[in-house]
């Protein structure tokens, strides 16, 4: 069965979700036939997370699963490389699409294990006239974790794009809070890596660190990559580095404004 929808998604993604789907992009490569630990599944078929059936083709567009790859799902009870939180984590291989040497991982994880996300916890300290939410009497959040994810040159033009704004949709409609990764490259970092800079692109945000852009008066009142990049986008591309971002998944979120405009932009919706 379908799973549920939410005001917000009836609103506002509902058409930007079919449009997506009817991309040639995702048609091609995001219906739900893959391999799930040896087994099969065709578009059509149906697949079961933590407790939530769902389609074949919704878990695709949730874990980023192109079709044809293989998929192998691991609990992960540490911290791992890159501060990929406790979880459960979902591995693709895939050697027409995944780039070579390299294995997405994508992982839903309880945020409950570790109170809340990092980003969170930094504006909290950035702002202590914020109040802090009792972790205690809230319900646990379920969150998605984007560890790895890299695309061949070869693969269809805007592909990723699409199995990023289709994950969050789909995050959006079970529930989750946000999507967390750390957004890699930039200013002292691997510049071939364009993490820092494409993803606040697709509405993801962070803190900036304490005076990290006193070098432009105008960007003097920013305390987010968003902020900056509302201002000044050149300015972030030479002078951003990496860091974890987060997308808020939450009903009319800036992160949301963003997407869609971007996917507007692109002529993607």
């Amino acid at each position: 069965m379908p799973i549920p929808t939410t005001d917000f998604f009836d609103r506002v993604l509902r058409g930007p979700y079919e449009a997506l789907c009817r991309t040639p992009q995702a048609a091609a490569h995001l219906t739900g036939a893959f391999r799930y630990d040896g087994v099969v599944l065709e578009e059509g078929d149906t697949f079961e997370l933590f407790g939530v059936t769902m389609t074949s083709q919704e878990a695709a567009q949730l874990l980023m699963i192109f079709n044809g790859a293989r998929v192998h799902e691991q609990d992960q009870y540490d911290y791992g490389d890159d501060e990929a939180p406790p979880g459960t984590y979902f591995t693709t291989v895939h050697p027409d699409l995944v780039h070579e040497g390299h294995k997405n991982r994508v992982g839903i994880y309880d945020e409950q294990g570790s109170g809340e996300a990092l980003f969170l916890d930094d504006v909290l300290a950035a702002d202590p006239a914020l109040e802090e939410p009792d972790m205690d009497k809230a319900e646990p959040l379920r969150a998605v974790h984007v560890d790895h994810f890299f695309l061949r040159h070869q693969a269809p033009e805007w592909l990723g794009t699409i199995a990023f704004a289709l994950c969050a949709m789909n995050a959006h409609r079970l529930g989750y809070s946000r999507i967390s990764l750390i957004a890699g490259g930039g200013r002292g970092h691997d510049r071939r890596m364009i993490g820092y800079f494409f993803w606040p692109k697709l509405g993801f945000d962070a803190p900036l660190e304490p005076d990290e852009a006193n070098g432009n008066p105008a960007l003097a009142g920013c305390r987010t990559v968003q902020d900056v990049m509302a201002i000044d986008e050149a300015w972030w591309r030479e002078n951003g580095w990496q860091r974890w971002m987060e997308f808020d998944l939450a009903a009319d979120s800036r992160c949301w404004r963003k997407l869609l405009d971007y996917l507007r932009e692109k002529e993607l919706i």
